[in-house]
């Protein structure tokens, strides 16, 4: 629930309540992130957006004061609600950055959960700073966090921008905030060479605007890339990394983790890293939902392939994942016929069951919220394919031949492979429709394995 200031003037919890206080609040993941957390924990309480004005802030903090049991901040106000708190955490106050405030007994204390995120997603990647060349990109709230975490931990880092003297500001911050620190500003034209990893914590390449990147390429020895983007998925700058030499993360962990890390402080409820994880999968998940939405205009993710590229297996995993229905349209044509496929070759030929599967594409395709499984030859036909790409994204399953030769070799029911040569008339069909996958699909994701299809096919779009 996202409420305006004059909305929550009038808001009176019916549980424990928490809320995100920003300006504005048109993308955030938070309270579905939130929900899944509580869900998690068993806690039964809510958390809600309320979009801030930099004027009402003082306003908005004394009614949460009131009505809440603890917020997050996030841009505009992480250094503005310092002054409205009666403590700050030592790295809240370090950074000048607070982004989770907890109410006890009447008074109001500020933490930098943000940090925590930054740091596990390191760890999560086996990334070691001590030494480390790093480049940030960026002079603000984030990137506060990431800085003062880096020279905390030994490494070399060099600050650029727009703006150099905003730059020199956070330099001087953190010299001051840790002794010794290891900081210098160059401008972009002038970024050291020998930069081993990366950081963006500018807005540059957020969704709407996803195509721009605040830098035209990597310095060579990059290693690591984290952007703490998060929508788009693969962000413009993630894009510039080789990746067979250079690891990308986004911030969807850090998120994760500091909201963690923020219901901790709130309630003491600790969650395990196999929990954090099963959020971070549908987490993902329902930003596909999100980005299907709002950048497509889709209702539907619709998969595609050839016979036995796991479109029924990963189809089902990824409705579980996005919160969507499944329908496999090769079984919802046999239930609505009441025969086998195979069947119904045998007694009535292709041209009648292509015309029947046309008939129930039509009818599905009308549907909203559904994850669709298409048989391997449906796209064959220019009627499906405009039918299905009406109301949803067409995604190909580019699983490697070799995975699909294998997965036929357990099943007995595909009637076009009934041939002498099961093997050769495999090939032969391969190889004449996997031009024809690529050319209709909005988006083609390739890998051996389900686990990777199914990460890679959530951040596929």
């Amino acid at each position: 629930m996202l409420l305006t200031m004059e909305e929550f003037r009038a808001f009176e919890p019916k549980k424990p309540t928490y809320a995100l206080i920003g300006w504005p609040l048109g993308h955030t993941m938070s309270p579905e992130l939130h929900a899944q957390l509580f869900a998690a924990s068993g806690q039964d309480a809510e958390y809600i957006g309320v979009a801030v004005p930099p004027e009402d802030l003082a306003e908005a903090f004394e009614l949460a004061k009131r009505k809440l049991r603890g917020i997050n901040c996030t841009i505009p106000h992480k250094k503005a609600v310092i002054e409205l708190l009666d403590e700050v955490d030592t790295a809240a106050r370090d950074l000048h950055s607070v982004n989770t405030v907890a109410f006890r007994d009447g008074r109001a204390i500020g933490y930098n959960t943000d940090i925590l995120g930054f740091a596990e997603s390191l760890t999560r990647d086996g990334i070691k700073l001590r030494g480390k060349k790093v480049l940030l990109l960026g002079y603000g709230g984030a990137a506060a966090v990431m800085a003062y975490y880096c020279v905390t931990q030994g490494a070399y880092l060099t600050i650029t921008g727009r703006h150099p003297e905003k730059a020199a500001v956070l330099q001087q911050q953190l010299c001051e905030a840790v002794p010794g620190a290891h900081v210098s500003v160059f401008s972009r034209r002038h970024i050291p060479r020998d930069i081993q990893i990366v950081l963006n914590s500018t807005p540059v390449g957020m969704y709407p605007k996803e195509n721009v990147a605040p830098l035209h390429y990597l310095p060579h020895k990059t290693e690591y890339v984290l952007d703490a983007i998060y929508n788009p998925p693969v962000t413009a700058t993630m894009k510039l990394a080789n990746p067979k030499k250079t690891r990308v993360r986004d911030g969807m962990f850090m998120l994760v983790m500091q909201a963690a890390h923020a219901e901790t402080i709130w309630s003491g409820v600790q969650f395990t890293p196999q929990t954090c994880e099963t959020i971070l999968r549908r987490t993902y998940g329902k930003l596909a939902v999100k980005r299907l939405h709002e950048k497509y205009g889709k209702q539907n993710i619709v998969l595609c392939g050839f016979m036995g590229s796991g479109k029924t297996t990963v189809g089902r995993k990824l409705a579980r994942l996005t919160g969507l229905e499944f329908v496999d349209a090769d079984q919802y044509l046999e239930a609505q016929e009441g025969k086998k496929i195979s069947e119904i070759f045998a007694e009535k030929g292709e041209a009648y069951f292509r015309d029947r599967e046309s008939a129930y594409i039509r009818e599905l395709s009308e549907r909203e919220g559904i994850v669709l499984s298409l048989g391997g030859g449906a796209v064959l036909r220019q009627e499906n394919v405009d039918a299905v790409r009406r109301t949803g994204l067409l995604i190909h399953l580019d699983t490697p031949y070799f995975r699909i030769v294998k997965n036929l070799s357990y099943s007995n029911t595909r009637p076009l492979l009934d041939k002498p040569d099961k093997q050769a008339e495999t090939r032969r069909l391969y190889n004449a429709r996997k031009g024809i996958y690529h050319r209709v699909a909005d988006v083609s994701v390739r890998s051996p394995k389900i686990s990777e299809v199914l990460e890679k096919l959530v951040k596929s779009f």
